[in-house]
Parts: C-alpha cells; sequence; structure tokens
C-alpha cells in the first residue's frame, strides 16, 4: 500500500496525501472516493498493520502455551515475539505511536491491544505463577509488561537507522538484556512487592 510506503520513507511529518496519489498513480478524485482525508487513511493504514501483526503475534504466542518451558524460556520467547514482530515495522510502529498521542481513537486502539497482547502473554506465563516471587503475580506480570512497553518505545522513537540514539548498543543487546531483567524481576530480585496496577500500561501503537 503506498501510504505504508511513505511512512517506511520518510518522518511523519513529511507525509502528505499528495505524495500518496503519486506513489500509488492515482487521482484526487479517486482518493476521495474511498477516504475523506489524510486522518481517514491514517486509520485505515493502522487497522492494516494491526490485523496483520496481531494475527501474527498472536498465533505465536498461542503455539508457546502447551510448551513445557521453564519461567526463562517463557520470558525469553514470549517477550521476544511481541518485540520482534513489533521490529519488523518499525517505522509503522513508530508513526502510530507518534500519532497516538494526539488523536483519540488511534490511541483507544493502541490500548486496546496492549490489553490483548498483555492476556496473551499472560496465558504463556501463567503456568509460572508458582515461581513469580511477590505478593500479586497479576500485578508483577502487569509491570513487567510495562517494563518491556517502556523500553521498546524508546528504541522506536528513532527514525531511521542513520539517526536513531542508540549509543552503540544493538536492539539484539538491550531486549535480550531486558528480558533478562524481566525474569529476575517476576522472580522477585528486584527487591520490594509490585503494587497493584490500577491504571493501563501505557499505550503502543
Amino acid at each position: 500500500m503506498a501510504a505504508e510506503d511513505q511512512l517506511r520513507q520518510e518522518e511523519l511529518d513529511l507525509f502528505t496525501v499528495d505524495k500518496v496519489l503519486e506513489r500509488a498513480g492515482l487521482s484526487v478524485g479517486a482518493f476521495y472516493a474511498r477516504f475523506p482525508g489524510k486522518t481517514a487513511l491514517l486509520h485505515a493504514v493502522q487497522d492494516r498493520l494491526h490485523a496483520r501483526a496481531e494475527t501474527a503475534i498472536h498465533a505465536a504466542l498461542k503455539e508457546l502455551e502447551p510448551m513445557q518451558l521453564t519461567l526463562e524460556e517463557a520470558v525469553d520467547r514470549g517477550f521476544g515475539i511481541l518485540v520482534d514482530k513489533v521490529l519488523e515495522e518499525r517505522q509503522l510502529q513508530r508513526a502510530f505511536m507518534m500519532l497516538s498521542a494526539f488523536d483519540a481513537e488511534m490511541r483507544a486502539k493502541g490500548e486496546q491491544i496492549n490489553r490483548e497482547r498483555r492476556r496473551a502473554l499472560s496465558s504463556v506465563l501463567a503456568p509460572h505463577r508458582g515461581e513469580i516471587g511477590h505478593d500479586d503475580p497479576d500485578a508483577a506480570l502487569g509491570l513487567a509488561y510495562a517494563m518491556h512497553l517502556s523500553m521498546l518505545g524508546g528504541r522506536l522513537v528513532p527514525f531511521g537507522p542513520g539517526s536513531e540514539l542508540r549509543f552503540g548498543v544493538s536492539d539484539e543487546a538491550v531486549f535480550a538484556q531486558l528480558k533478562v531483567a524481566i525474569t529476575t524481576f517476576l522472580r522477585g530480585g528486584a527487591g520490594g512487592q509490585a503494587e497493584s496496577i490500577d491504571q493501563e500500561v501505557p499505550i503502543t501503537p
């Protein structure tokens, strides 16, 4: 889709309907016959992205449920699926993360996506509830999810390879250490207890 390609190649503030039409070889009339404007187009692109990404994420997480995994393996593979599938579409995910700060509809979709991802991940980690060293395992899992989401958002913010503020550290190294930290935290090694979480975790695209 031309709009997706445009978002992959240029900063969000350079995205225009005219550029999309030129890329797609469509007329202005053909565009407005389908979309009332730029915002509606972006909503449609977000829906396409979510439909594609979430189908893959949930299918991959479902495959882990019957496996006899250790807690370390469940964290590594479960969070690995979430991170890898998001980073596969880094530029699109970044664009919708940024747009969600100003677009209530996009933000609501992102929050719903997060609730569904967190439930699916919790199903993978559920066999290990007895190994979670916190009084409230559900709160601990929620905090672990928020930890990964915060790190993922920080890695998504820079636009392209030439401008990313990575401090010389690869995605692979960062998320490998994050998964170790999450496992340590879940086992109770981070010190203290996970408090109850009444609010939603931060949004993602």
